[in-house]
């Protein structure tokens, strides 16, 4: 979250947190579970506005983890027989998994 005193003219408010979080759904299970989620559950996309081709997109390799690849949340969550982001013990061991092997 950002913090600040004051405005900085590009868009940060004292009052409120503003900026950037990245989805990386080819290294982080939890961002590659909301990935799914949001493809396959329209009720949930319609609930935020989003359309499908939103989400017509597979995760782009970044980092090769051995014994994954370079897609390692994809593996893990199948692996592990993730089917959403409500799976959350089985996410916890996910990037357990992933995050012990990646970094």
């Amino acid at each position: 979250a950002v913090v600040s005193t004051q405005s900085t003219g590009m868009g940060v408010k004292a009052n409120k947190g503003t900026g950037v979080v990245t989805s990386v759904p080819s290294d982080a299970p939890d961002d590659y579970a909301a990935l799914m989620d949001l493809r396959n559950k329209e009720p949930l996309r319609q609930k935020y506005g989003i359309t499908e081709e939103m989400v017509a997109f597979d995760p782009v390799p970044i980092i090769n983890v051995p014994g994954f690849g370079d897609l390692c949340a994809v593996t893990a969550c199948e692996d592990l027989k993730v089917n959403s982001q409500n799976d959350k013990d089985k996410l916890l061991l996910a990037k357990e998994k992933c995050y012990r092997k990646g970094f």
